[in-house]
């Protein structure tokens, strides 16, 4: 395969709504008016740049490039044939990630159009082609403007729409029948921001005789010498003859072959044809999840080889692994809900992932590394890629290869009905599906595809019977996509990858806690009752099997808040203020700071709100996420969410500027690889541990009841052990009768690689304890790091270092006489101080 990229030197226009594929001459006549560009692209990027819109994720400015949308735009660009291969028997046109519909045009020829962001434009142009100079242009609509009121009574109009704090909504019905990311019409968690352009590559792929069409290698044993099974697709072009060929597949690791496989003399007849092909690999390195082991991955090349020609498949890296969805039945009714990799049973522990941008075209590479290494070091082993947004770019999913996250990847439909009744949605979701699960299935960090995000859950009539849709096997208002159309695809395609109708979803009616996962919102940050919302020990009644979304909202740093508001004064009553506050916010976090910090809260100065919002907001992540790591029968805790698309008072530990919010650290401790927890279960005292390492992990602690002041200290040491890929409770014994106002149970390991615990008796306001200082033990240096060690007499709550500096732990409680070493980031020789939270 030869490649001929089409990315530089665009241009981009725009036209009149109407203006469809008939009005192409009318376009090139304009003369003024024209955005250079290239891809990826959205309209908005040019406009930025040229200054006919401002930023729209700032301020309010969204609202004013909403006329965006009314408008047809029109990107060309011309290139010189004279590199193209034309002794080439094809030479396909791909344009990845149209949004959305699209119109293309070659040499002013109609060759197509497009209808879906989620799978590209490919068409043979060869006979259209010159060798001397050549246009490509596309038209290029939101697609929204399609969609008909009666289109969407047909789905009785029931599709998930929020509303900003001003009233003004935040969603748009006519998403439900256009495959864009839905995110981008609004959410709770932003802006209206419609996108359109070319968010992907484009290119020529010349072929000649022969073309490698798909490759399929998939792990069948993970032994010392693993096997495998590779299913290669070659199509003949040749549409009336046979034609011989040779097919080779190499697999190497580290520049050192590990096998080669050569099949000779194939016959192939016209068109498509599929060889098995069984390899084996000696001495073979597992990859795991990250925690459990390392995450190796194999260099793969397959080549055919023809009479005339030779092709080859683009060079992919695998991982040997073999991953299930372990379904058994623990009791009665009640069922595992835990992924196996390599038969080791995974706790998956991470965060719900979103589009890092609301223009999601103009997300870098460096912001994917970024996004992942934080997620790496905040001990993450699993993220959900959400089933609102996209299919991420070949680089995310690179990155968690590399790193050993595993993905839990829906497919695009959330909070909606669908119109899975019409033949014509059924063949586009088709067509996504099939190339998404080819183009993702040979990648080690796949371990689950889902069907949709909440459909089943929000839309059945027992659960919320408002939307009043009866559902029949005619007509499963989307139902029928992750019912039956994804399994046929997932079983032809990918039957080694487990997959699970919706999420949540399992027993009767999803979000039964017995079998499958949930989505805990309704009992707990989502509930009418604000004292649920902002109570951590609730989480300590979660029995669910997997939790695989749930959150909490804080605020950003001040210097991220002050570049999302644009400039405009932090005024709490502000439309701007509110526009970039979660919609479902509703004064939580100011009650969660009276709750645990604060007696007044009614002229909260901005720096204060940004504190004890934040630590109120790590409170909830850490302690939940610590309830149910806790569960012994759960499978799993994914969090909403991880990333931000904007800045925002919202969900997520890293902000939209790529800062660590205070609740980044809260989240780390609880999903260290090598953890303990406390928790009072029937007046018991329970200590739990956690190791997920491949090596066993020992060590000293000295445990009991110390006062804050540190006086008091009623302690033994214990001697622990933590077995590999352990999830075990260590000590069971009844709670002492203490004053608890004064003093915890805490459990203090002699070792770095463990944190130390302490248990929760009730808020922070109703602990007594005297301010106590940080001292600060070592100060060395390393490189541009600092490696501190820290120690406080009595009890010191949420310690930080002035000057906004990232540090391998952060706002960390200090137990009375711990000695703690942490590493701050960058620090350089500057003089650190040290202080706690009161």
């Amino acid at each position: 395969m030869k490649r001929f990229d089409l990315n530089d030197a665009w241009l981009l226009h725009e036209a009149p709504l109407h203006w469809g594929r008939d009005s192409l001459a009318a376009v090139k006549a304009l003369k003024e008016g024209w955005y250079p560009c290239a891809l990826p692209t959205d309209v908005r990027i040019p406009l930025i740049e040229h200054g006919i819109i401002q930023e729209p994720l700032e301020s309010d400015h969204a609202l004013a490039s909403e006329w965006i949308e009314q408008r047809s735009w029109w990107y060309t660009k011309e290139f010189d044939g004279a590199g193209i291969d034309f002794d080439s028997d094809i030479i396909e046109l791909v344009i990845e990630t149209i949004d959305t519909n699209s119109d293309i045009f070659v040499n002013d020829q109609y060759v197509g159009s497009h209808r879906n962001v989620h799978y590209p434009f490919v068409r043979n142009i060869k006979d259209i082609l010159t060798a001397g100079k050549n246009t490509l242009t596309v038209r290029v609509t939101t697609g929204l403007e399609d969609v008909t009121d009666s289109d969407l009574s047909e789905l009785n109009w029931a599709t998930c729409r929020e509303y900003d704090n001003g009233g003004k909504d935040r969603g748009d019905y006519r998403r439900s029948y256009v495959r864009r990311p839905q995110y981008t019409v609004g959410w709770d968690w932003g802006p209206r921001v419609v996108t359109c352009g070319l968010g992907g590559n484009a290119y020529l792929r010349c072929e000649k005789e022969i073309a490698v069409r798909e490759v399929k290698l998939v792990t069948v044993s993970a032994d010392q010498t693993a096997r495998l099974k590779a299913t290669v697709n070659i199509e003949n072009l040749d549409i009336i003859g046979t034609i011989n060929c040779d097919l080779q597949i190499d697999i190497s690791y580290d520049g050192q072959s590990s096998v080669t496989k050569k099949l000779e003399n194939l016959l192939l007849t016209s068109g498509t044809n599929y060889f098995d092909v069984d390899l084996e690999v000696e001495n073979a390195r597992l990859w795991w999840p990250a925690g459990h082991g390392d995450h190796p991955l194999y260099d793969v090349r397959v080549s055919a080889t023809s009479t005339n020609a030779k092709t080859e498949y683009p060079a992919f890296q695998f991982g040997i692994r073999t991953v299930e969805l372990d379904t058994s039945i623990l009791r009665g009714e009640e069922r595992n809900f835990r992924l196996i990799v390599n038969g080791v049973p995974i706790f998956s522990k991470g965060g719900n992932w979103v589009p890092a941008d609301f223009i999601h075209a103009r997300v870098t590479d460096e912001k994917y590394e970024t996004l992942i290494r934080e997620a790496v070091e905040a001990n993450f082993n699993m993220l959900r890629v959400w089933g609102g947004g996209l299919f991420e770019r070949d680089i995310f999913y690179d990155l968690c290869d590399r790193n050993g996250l595993l993905v839990w990847q829906d497919f695009m439909m959330a909070c909606s009905t669908y119109p899975d009744h019409k033949r014509e949605f059924r063949d586009e979701m088709r067509a996504e599906m099939d190339y998404q699960t080819k183009r993702l299935r040979n990648r080690a960090s796949i371990a689950l595809f889902c069907g949709t995000n909440e459909v089943h859950w929000i839309f059945n009539k027992y659960d919320n019977p408002r939307w009043q849709i009866e559902f029949k096997h005619e007509k499963q208002y989307g139902m029928y996509i992750a019912n039956i159309l994804a399994k046929e695809i997932m079983y032809n395609n990918c039957s080694h990858i487990p997959y699970w109708n919706s999420s949540p979803y399992g027993g009767a009616l999803p979000n039964d806690d017995t079998v499958g996962d949930v989505h805990r919102w309704h009992n707990a940050f989502m509930s009418l009752n604000m004292d649920e919302r902002i109570e951590p020990m609730d989480f300590d009644t979660v029995n669910s099997k997997f939790v695989s979304e749930y959150g909490f909202v804080g605020p950003c740093s001040l210097e991220s808040t002050k570049k999302y508001l644009g400039g405009e004064e932090i005024d709490f009553d502000s439309e701007v203020w509110q526009m970039h506050c979660n919609v479902f916010e509703k004064g939580t976090v100011v009650t969660g700071i009276a709750k645990n910090y604060l007696d007044r809260t009614d002229n909260l100065s901005i720096e204060d709100y940004l504190l004890y919002g934040g630590m109120v907001h790590s409170l909830m992540l850490e302690y939940s996420l610590e309830a149910i790591r806790f569960k012994e029968n759960c499978g799993g805790a994914l969090f909403w969410m991880y990333n931000d698309a904007w800045g925002e008072v919202g969900w997520t530990i890293i902000d939209y500027y790529l800062s660590r919010k205070i609740p980044y650290y809260g989240v780390k401790r609880a999903l260290a690889h090598t953890k303990l927890s406390m928790r009072v279960v029937d007046g018991n005292v329970v200590v739990q541990g956690m190791n997920d390492t491949a090596e066993k992990v020992s060590f000293q602690a000295e445990y009991g009841y110390i006062s804050f002041d540190g006086t008091v200290r009623q302690t033994r040491t214990l001697e622990i052990s933590l077995e590999p890929h352990s999830r075990v409770y260590l000590l069971t014994e009844k709670l002492p009768d203490q004053d608890y106002t004064k003093g915890s149970m805490m459990l203090i390991p002699d070792s770095d690689t463990v944190n130390s615990i302490s248990l929760r008796t009730g808020d922070m306001k109703t602990m007594v304890f005297d301010p106590s200082p940080v001292e600060i033990v070592s100060d060395e240096q390393v490189g541009s790091d600092r490696k501190v060690t820290l120690t406080s007499k009595g009890y010191a709550h949420g310690v930080y270092v002035a000057g906004g500096y990232d540090c391998s732990d952060l706002y960390f409680d200090l137990l009375p006489g711990e000695v703690k070493t942490i590493t701050v980031y960058s620090a350089g020789s500057e003089a650190l101080k040290f202080a706690s939270v009161r």
